[in-house]
């Protein structure tokens, strides 16, 4: 008879789960050792924060949870900021952590700690293996994770729980999924009403955010092409248009010239929320807009009230884009005064590289369709606004939890759905030295993943935020290694670029040679300070 180890690796594996991701410990290995009969590839990273975050956004991409796995104790309260990151990042992931076995937790106080407990409040649920029929408990867990808010579910799973023999009758994807619901909806009079309110309005401005998956993209251009109204993005949606579209007029919002995009919000007279999710705005602007709403999940809550049409959003669009009879257009100039108020240009740099002229250069050397990713620091904010995406899902960023150390496994995840297409993480020197242990998987899967590090030694978003303060920049300065050697010792190339030139002639050739890259680029933080 099979264990639950058993049972809970073939529930996961039979829901499409390609790859497990964590460190082993005494009391998992029985589940990763289930997980690899059942034919799932275990990877082995160098840390359980960044287990979680390449499970999560595997999970994000493919719309399967990702899975990731650690021991008790330690390896479980390490898992904590990865399994946080992705219920503010709206990721489905599956987090499965060992405990002392059932027969001794009273009495075995060496890393003991109330799990359930830890996890519970950041997570959509946190259950220990064995309160329930073990195969229906991981397929209502994946089902659970994957459904809106898309979120992490977290499973306790006993030593000796694990294996035990269970006597749960694994069924199919498709008998798990047959008696779903089809996500179809009838006519809403919300989305009437919605529709209606549109047409009474002057200047309607629609927002795209994160509840918008690819799938959606070509309702999304519909009700533009319907609508003719300009339209803004979150970070977490860049690319769901291009953004190289006429009425395309920025990032909303906390990032990079902020205050130019919460005017344009505020020279609408009516918000259109199209999967707008307020967990990436760092301000409240939201809660004092007329918003109406068109999404798979309520985001009403505190002071933000806005009016909803809750459902599957392709179909809700598509029921929208019907009850719009005319055109909605702003008037020309004050769209050309709003487009050009998010534009900038890099300027010059007296020691070290322009921040914004190096994105500007890489990414006319970039693929069109290639993947970025992302870390957290003073970079993100001029990643969010001006790095251009034209594609749907070619642009991850950590901007809910906006945790530093999110971009390099971002990547892995990235290039492991994607093998044949190019990827780019952009992280700064601090986030890169949280994430070093990544270059180890990366070197064993010979992922050709490109790592552009910003180098300027500190950590200049806090620094900038301390200064106007009025207080001194106090602990957020350090000397950072020699990345490139640090990537030649790690058995990846490693190369230093001091000009834009440079970098873009690096990065080419990687492309064009398909290996793995860590560029190293000191930087003139001072950029920062007129646009963070």
């Amino acid at each position: 008879m099979p264990t639950h180890a058993d049972v809970m690796a073939k529930t996961i594996a039979k829901q499409g789960v390609e790859y497990v991701f964590g460190l082993p410990g005494g009391e998992i290995v029985a589940f990763i050792d289930a997980c690899r009969r059942a034919g799932m590839r275990f990877l082995l990273t160098g840390h359980e924060s960044s287990a979680a975050l390449i499970a999560q956004v595997v999970g994000q991409i493919t719309g399967i949870p990702g899975v990731c796995a650690a021991t008790l104790g330690p390896g479980a309260t390490n898992l904590v900021t990865g399994v946080a990151s992705a219920l503010l990042e709206r990721s489905p992931l599956l987090a499965v952590t060992a405990q002392i076995p059932c027969g001794i937790i009273r009495t075995m106080t060496h890393q003991r700690f109330d799990l359930n407990a830890m996890f519970a409040p950041i997570t959509k649920k946190s259950v220990t293996v064995g309160s329930e029929d073990t195969e229906e408990l991981i397929d209502k867990s994946l089902t659970l994770a994957a459904e809106p808010r898309p979120g992490p579910v977290h499973l306790v799973l006993p030593s000796d729980l694990a294996v035990a023999e269970c006597d749960s009758a694994v069924i199919s994807k498709e008998e798990a999924t047959k008696n779903q619901p089809n996500g179809s909806v009838g006519l809403s009079g919300k989305v009437t009403e919605i529709g209606a309110r549109i047409l009474t309005s002057k200047r309607p401005l629609l927002i795209f955010g994160l509840g918008v998956t690819p799938v959606a993209a070509p309702a999304v251009r519909g009700l533009i092409e319907t609508l003719k109204a300009p339209f803004l993005v979150t970070p977490k949606a860049k690319g769901i248009l291009p953004e190289d579209h006429p009425l395309f007029l920025g990032v909303a919002s906390g990032m990079a010239i902020d205050r130019d995009v919460v005017e344009t919000i505020q020279t609408a007279d009516l918000i259109i929320g199209i999967g707008f999710d307020p967990v990436e705005c760092d301000k409240t602007w939201f809660a004092d807009a007329d918003v109406v709403s068109i999404d798979s999940a309520s985001m009403s809550e505190g002071s933000y009230h806005p009016f909803e049409a809750l459902g599957e959003i392709t179909s809700l669009l598509t029921q929208l884009i019907a009850t719009i009879s005319h055109a909605k257009p702003w008037p020309k100039d004050l769209l050309r005064t709003r487009r050009q108020a998010v534009k900038r240009s890099a300027r010059p740099a007296a020691k070290g590289v322009s921040p914004l002229g190096l994105l500007e250069g890489l990414r006319t050397v970039f693929p069109r369709g290639g993947v970025a990713t992302c870390d957290v620091g003073s970079h993100k904010y001029l990643m969010g606004q001006f790095w251009p995406c034209y594609a749907p899902g070619t642009f991850f960023m950590s901007n809910g939890l906006s945790g530093m150390g999110y971009g390099l496994p971002a990547a892995i995840a990235a290039q492991l759905v994607y093998r044949e297409r190019a990827v780019l993480a952009v992280v700064g020197d601090g986030g890169m030295l949280m994430m070093l242990h990544d270059l180890a998987l990366i070197r064993e899967l010979q992922l050709p993943i490109i790592i552009v590090v910003l180098t300027d030694s500190s950590l200049s978003l806090i620094r900038i935020g301390m200064e106007r303060r009025g207080l001194p920049a106090y602990g957020v300065d350090f000397r950072p290694p020699d990345y490139a050697a640090v990537a030649n010792s790690f058995g990846i190339r490693g190369e230093k670029a001091t000009t834009v030139s440079e970098a873009k002639t690096a990065v080419e050739r990687a492309l064009t040679k398909r290996y793995p890259l860590v560029l190293d680029v000191p930087i003139d933080f001072r950029e920062y300070y007129d646009l963070v």
